[in-house]
């Protein structure tokens, strides 16, 4: 379920990156947000790793538009 949810998020950033229009700003807010949730119930190093990852996967211009979204 891990790399599902990396390889849903990395699709929806390199759409956001391409057209940074709402939908594709809520598609990768909905992405952090389940792979957060999923993370949450993982095992700290699971949750710690996944969240490296994650970072790692969403740019810095995209990262404070994004995490707004999601909380």
């Amino acid at each position: 379920m891990l790399l599902k949810y990396l390889n849903q998020l990395e699709q929806a950033v390199k759409a956001a990156a391409e057209h940074p229009d709402t939908d594709s700003m809520n598609r990768c807010a909905d992405c952090v947000a389940t792979l957060d949730a999923y993370l949450d119930a993982q095992m700290e190093p699971v949750q710690r790793r996944g969240r490296e990852l994650m970072d790692g996967l969403i740019p810095s211009d995209l990262q404070s538009r994004v995490c707004q979204r999601v909380h």
